[in-house]
């Protein structure tokens, strides 16, 4: 190779790892997701399973709220008796909250678990996605252009001085879209409301080698001595009744006595005054409202986990 054409791939490896130690670099110093507790300008994207990973570590809190999309939007600063923090992530399964909970949870007085009426084992398994990642994972977040885009609409959203997504203590505020899911549609919510019920045909209580990541849950929070309250959230009026009426409800019962079983202390609302239609929004009847989850947590949930508290003796100091 003569000396020009040396000097010219030489100049083209120097651009080709300035440009990819730039990409690194960027995405590294904006963090995104934050992944790796870098970001200071706030998390704008989809990302609640990383930027909650770095922020329960970060939240003073001695109390954990885990479940899925109803109970994203409980505001942690207005439960009353625990500091909490919101670990529940849009569509969650019971898979990622034993993860989330055998890494997270470690020193908290008191755990409230929301498990949907019916809730069982995923049909397809993710693994630990809350595990320490490697290196080759950590190169191939650094360098992936998809990343770049995410840096540079977090840098946008933060001059724009916008609201982030998601706060410090876990808690996913009320956007646009589900302002828009509480207008008037009619056809909408007749719509939703049919398929939730459709859910009920042919319903039936799983073994309890399908709930065995409850069964983890419970066993985990026992050895670490951290008392777990279950709580069976609200389910929509018209809902409710597709699950009392028919063949359902016999194995809707048998469900929560399964329940019962792997946790000892249940607040069952599934089917209760909270039902009301006018606590969920008319478009999206699966979820209800932030003033409902904060009104049964105060007054339902957290007087009986102060209860529950009292009664349980400390764990046994270490030998």
């Amino acid at each position: 190779m003569n000396r020009t054409a040396r000097r010219f791939v030489l100049l083209a490896l120097g651009l080709a790892l300035g440009l990819t130690s730039g990409v690194a670099l960027l995405n590294l110093i904006i963090d995104p997701f934050n992944r790796y507790g870098l970001n200071r300008l706030g998390v704008y994207i989809s990302a609640e399973r990383e930027c909650k990973s770095t922020y329960v570590t970060r939240f003073p809190h001695d109390a954990l709220l885990v479940g899925n999309s109803r109970e994203i939007r409980i505001p942690p600063a207005q439960l009353e008796g625990f500091r909490f923090f919101n670990g529940a992530f849009s569509g969650a399964t019971p898979e990622e909250l034993y993860f989330f909970l055998q890494h997270f949870a470690r020193d908290q007085r008191l755990v409230v678990l929301a498990v949907d009426v019916g809730e069982q084992d995923p049909a397809e398994r993710h693994g630990d996605i809350f595990a320490p990642k490697g290196l080759t994972s950590a190169l191939d977040n650094l360098l992936n252009l998809q990343t770049v885009e995410y840096s540079i609409r977090t840098i946008a959203e933060s001059l724009s001085k916008h609201p982030q997504p998601i706060g410090p203590d876990g808690l996913v505020p009320v956007g646009s879209s589900m302002l828009d899911a509480d207008r008037d549609d009619p056809g909408q919510e007749a719509y939703r409301i049919k398929a939730m019920q459709q859910t009920w045909d042919g319903y039936h209580c799983p073994p309890l080698a399908q709930m065995s990541f409850y069964v983890k849950i419970g066993e985990c929070l026992r050895q670490r001595g951290i008392p777990c309250v279950v709580v069976i959230p609200p389910t929509q009026e018209a809902v409710a009744q597709s699950a009392q009426s028919g063949p359902a409800a016999s194995e809707v019962a048998a469900w929560k006595r399964q329940l019962n079983t792997i946790f000892p202390h249940v607040i069952d609302l599934s089917f209760s005054s909270y039902d009301a239609a006018t606590n969920f929004y008319r478009a999206d009847p699966m979820h209800f409202k932030p003033d409902v989850g904060v009104r049964f947590m105060n007054k339902e949930v957290l007087p009986f986990a102060a209860r529950v508290l009292r009664e349980t003796p400390p764990p046994a100091a270490a030998p």
